[in-house]
Parts: structure tokens; sequence; C-alpha cells
């Protein structure tokens, strides 16, 4: 028996999508079971694609390649507020993942409620991550998450105590799963078995789990500071220095992060590069004084080729392709700029 509406909504059920392939293999069973499902991507700038353009292709994608209805749910300043002081505190990094989940749950029901459904649908695998998919955490989860007995994991359902969908017929359990442990192997194998022959590598996910960028930022929550969101994408990706008046830079390491900090440009931001010299682009955000700037434009000669002493042109604007102010600036020496690293 399949779920029928009981409310004016368009769904039967919420998924959880982050856009790996656990998500996209759950939110596919339950919908071959003939259950209609949202799925929910919950962001903020430490995981997934927030809206903006990011978002819009992430829902373009998801829908052109799984056949997936997605909303995207920005989570950010709630996230904030548990990274300061986890319920559940921390897992090897400064990722509060339990509060993590338990935030994404809460989200999720109210999204229920709120388009008719009836269950939860998660990708949640037992035994695949140490601090959030134990069995007792993943009790954890579904008790503060408000989500007791409505939430469906498919790709552990036949190792798991069964569910009210379950139960109810909504979903057939026999056509459920018992996948457990770190193996992405079973995973692959149904993907295969589904037809689903591209999808995400297991890497990526939240940014705190890698303990560089968790390090980063947890120094700022360290020194009484609450980063601001903005500041978030500038800690993840390149060289980032914090400057004396407040703002941010961060500098490319190669051609992709060049071209990654190049389209994470927001307004306001400034972008930097050299005159008639090959090497990094930098990417400032923030106040932007005029010392800053400066400042900005020599740490960014510290990473070309540069010969100390030497005066060059940097060129400050908001689009790397258009004319821009120049400053004169010489290599930054790394005693000078040692305290500003992240």
């Amino acid at each position: 028996m399949q779920p029928q509406h009981e409310k004016n909504g368009t769904f039967d059920a919420v998924s959880l999508l982050s856009g790996g392939l656990d998500g996209i293999l759950a939110t596919r069973i339950v919908s071959d079971l003939g259950v209609r499902v949202l799925a929910l991507h919950c962001a903020s700038p430490f995981f997934g694609y927030l809206p903006g353009p990011g978002g819009d292709a992430f829902i373009r994608h998801m829908a052109d390649r799984y056949g997936f209805t997605v909303r995207i749910e920005d989570v950010t300043d709630s996230y904030m507020e548990i990274l300061a002081a986890p319920a559940h505190g921390y897992g090897g990094n400064f990722n509060p993942c339990i509060d993590c989940k338990i935030l994404m749950m809460q989200r999720a029901r109210e999204v229920m409620e709120e388009v008719g459904g009836r269950f939860i649908v998660s990708g949640e695998v037992l035994g695949q991550r140490p601090m959030s998919q134990r069995r007792d955490a993943m009790r954890i989860v579904e008790r503060d998450g408000g989500v007791d007995d409505i939430l469906l994991r498919p790709l552990s359902a036949k190792l798991l105590t069964p569910t009210l969908p379950e139960r109810e017929g909504w979903v057939d359990r026999e056509r459920l799963y018992d996948f457990s442990g770190r193996s992405r192997k079973p995973q692959m194998a149904l993907a295969e078995q589904l037809g689903l022959t591209e999808y995400p590598s297991p890497a990526g996910g939240c940014c705190l789990t890698d303990p560089i960028v968790s390090e980063r930022i947890r120094t700022l929550f360290e020194e009484g500071q609450k980063p601001r969101p903005e500041f978030i994408g500038l800690l993840r990706i390149g060289r980032p220095f914090r400057l004396p008046g407040g703002s941010i830079l961060s500098v490319g390491r190669n051609q992709g992060e060049n071209t990654r900090l190049e389209e994470m440009t927001a307004p306001g931001d400034l972008l930097i590069k050299l005159k008639d010299r090959p090497g990094p682009l930098g990417l400032m955000r923030g106040e932007c004084s005029p010392e800053d700037v400066r400042i900005a434009g020599s740490i960014v000669a510290r990473y070309a080729k540069v010969e100390n002493g030497e005066s060059v042109a940097a060129v400050f604007g908001k689009d790397i392709n258009a004319p821009g102010d120049e400053l004169q600036v010489s290599r930054a020496r790394d005693e000078d700029i040692e305290n500003m690293r992240f």
C-alpha cells in the first residue's frame, strides 16, 4: 500500500540529500517504491550548495540526472549557533556531526509537515561514520531531531527496528537493504544495478572534517569571534590570511584555485592580480581598507615571480577581466605576514 495524502501537500516523504551517493541511492530506492519524494538539501558555508547560481545548478543537475525534485534550505544561522557549543561535542576535528544531523532532521520534519508528507528518508549507513552513525548516535539523532519512528534509512533498514512506514506498508521492507560498515562496495554495486553510472566520489562533504580548514575556523571561535558566514568560503580554499583591518584574503595555489576564487567573487569583494606577471590570484573580502589593500597586494606578490625589493604593479578590481585600480607593491617578507596566516 502506497501512502495517500491526508493534506493538500504534494509529497509523501522528504529525503535528506547532500548530493553524495548514499543520499542519491536512498532517494531513488524510495522513489522506485512509488513514494513521491521531495529531496531536501540543507546548505551552509561549510557544506552544500547555498541558494544562488551554485544551488540552481545543483537543482538542475539532480533533476536532469536522477529525476529528483530538490528544495534547498539555508541552515547557516542555526548551524553557526551549534558550532559555537554543540550539545553532543565535536568529532575528530571541529565537526559537530551529531548536532548537525539533529538540525537537519528538525528541518526535514518541518518541511515534511509543510508539504503533507508522512515520513523522512536518510541515506545513513549503520557503522559508516565513527561519530554520527553508530547505533546509539543514530538513536540520539532520531530522538532529539523529533523524527522517532518516522525516519527511514533504506540502506540499513533490515538491520534496524522496523519504522512506521515499514509497519504500515507505505514501503516494502523486503525491498530495503542491510548495508553496514565503512566499505562503499555495496553502494557502488547497487548503483550499477540501478543504472546509476555517474555519481559523486566519497570525498568531499563538510569542510569541518578537513583538519586544516577545521583548525582555521576553530581558531576564530577560540578567540571569541563568531566568523562571518561570508568569510568561511575563503577559509576553505587557497592560502588564507587575516589582515590587520579585519578583511580576509585568500591566495590561489594553482590555476584551479585561481578559477574557483574568481567564481566565488561577490559584491564588495576585490580580486587582485599582478600586472604583466604570471602568478596567483587573490580574493579579498571585508572592509578592504587602504592599508589592507596594500598588504594584500604584497602578499600576492610574495607567491609570484617577484624578487625581494622589486616593485611591481598590483591590479585591484571587481572583475579580473576588466581594468582596475593599480598600486605599486613589493614582495611581502615571510616574517611580516606570518602572524596573519590562518
